[in-house]
């Protein structure tokens, strides 16, 4: 009886610490805004080689599948780089060595205190790489060894405006000094295609898409009136799902 009590009291206290650490992890995605993802980072920081005037960029430093927003840009300074500037960019390949500018910080000067973090608010999208925008003194300590393949147009001496298209060719094999907090796009699950998905709660299970059933219920109403009539091979029209 003794040793029945003690196992039954031991699986008591197991049973509790499985359910504290799942009440823990709970509310630790509870505590995460709703929609969110978990940020990653894009780039990498640290560099000994300095880099001319212009705009470089980084086929490497390359934003995932599916997209999201860049939400900060970070550049490992040191005391050679202290109140020189740049501008941070985001680039998306339009045609062959072209490549158009998505977004940007604008211009930051460096203090030279060491790893330095600019925020920003850039929608991007999978392929946009990461560079940045020198004016004509250039930058210290901006490049590192690396496998990377570079693209670089020393000869833009005046910052690019986000929607502004510039060449650039590749140049060596070298790492940008660069890299970006990246928060991923929450993919939304497929919308419904009946009312009674709707019911009993059933519209909370859409992601963001409905603040109620009654809602949820009006958009398959909605998607319903999108078919349209295809004949089938006996003469006779045919209901189609609209796409």
């Amino acid at each position: 009886m003794v040793l029945r009590g003690a196992r039954r009291l031991g699986l008591v206290l197991a049973r509790g610490r499985v359910r504290r650490v799942l009440l823990l992890v709970g509310l630790v995605f509870a505590a995460l805004p709703a929609g969110s993802a978990l940020a990653e980072t894009i780039g990498k920081t640290g560099s000994n080689l300095d880099c001319g005037p212009g705009v470089i960029a980084d086929t490497a430093y390359v934003v995932p599948f599916g997209g999201g927003t860049i939400t900060s840009f970070s550049f490992q300074s040191t005391s050679a780089s202290t109140g020189e500037e740049l501008d941070f960019l985001v680039l998306r390949q339009t045609s062959g060595s072209n490549y158009a500018v998505v977004g940007n910080t604008g211009v930051v000067t460096l203090k030279g205190t060491g790893l330095e973090t600019f925020s920003a608010n850039i929608s991007v999208v999978g392929g946009d790489i990461l560079g940045f925008w020198s004016p004509s003194e250039g930058i210290d300590d901006c490049l590192a060894p690396g496998t990377s393949r570079l693209l670089a147009n020393f000869n833009i001496r005046s910052d690019p405006d986000p929607g502004d298209v510039l060449d650039m060719p590749p140049f060596t094999h070298l790492d940008i000094n660069e890299s970006a907090n990246f928060v991923p796009a929450v993919s939304l699950p497929p919308p419904p295609t009946s009312k009674q998905q709707c019911k009993h709660g059933g519209w909370k299970n859409f992601g963001s898409r409905f603040k109620n059933q009654g809602q949820c219920m009006r958009f398959v109403n909605s998607h319903h009136k999108k078919h349209h009539h295809k004949h089938h091979p006996s003469g006779l029209p045919a209901r189609v799902w609209g796409s």
